[in-house]
């Protein structure tokens, strides 16, 4: 997997060998970042279920002014100080459970990457979702990968779908805070 586009455009993006993580196609990641390409550069980011890093890298590599990626795998945080070992000091890697970190976190973002495992219980993807928006800066956007078989996500008022689309298996929401 390679970055697309940006400062880094065709930098490798080591992924994790593992049945619990699913790397993003490109196709896909192409798609979300076409669709909020005027909205990244000089944002604060929030990579949740970061893996491998590739969105919040990607988001690095157009502009984006610091990103936090979130991970509670030890094997994925450390491919993710190897993806990015060359990049500046505007990320951090934060050891903890979404949910832990969305309950304590006190910074705010301007886009919210949210890819959680397609398994993860659709209470606990709709709870956390809606949660965000406490994170989340006025006019923020939330973007979200799930298997497009998933069931339909009750969002909190607060949101308005700003774009859905399916790619393959994946289905991307992409939320804007209202």
């Amino acid at each position: 997997m390679r970055v697309l586009a940006g400062k880094y455009k065709s930098k490798k993006i080591q992924t994790i060998n593992n049945s619990n993580t699913r790397p993003m196609m490109s196709k896909v990641r192409e798609a979300i970042f076409n669709s909020i390409q005027f909205l990244i550069d000089d944002k604060d980011v929030l990579d949740l279920y970061a893996g491998s890093g590739s969105l919040g890298i990607e988001a690095l590599s157009r502009g984006a002014k610091f990103v936090t990626f979130v991970e509670k795998s030890k094997d994925c945080i450390e491919i993710l100080n190897k993806n990015l070992k060359e990049f500046e000091n505007n990320f951090i890697i934060t050891s903890s459970p979404v949910d832990t970190f969305i309950k304590s976190s006190i910074n705010t973002y301007d886009i919210i990457f949210y890819d959680p495992p397609f398994e993860l219980d659709k209470n606990i993807v709709e709870n956390e979702i809606n949660n965000l928006e406490n994170l989340l800066n006025d006019s923020g956007y939330v973007i979200i990968h799930r298997h497009k078989a998933t069931s339909e996500i009750e969002f909190s008022k607060n949101y308005e779908i700003h774009r859905e689309k399916n790619y393959g298996q994946s289905k991307i929401i992409i939320l804007r805070k209202i």
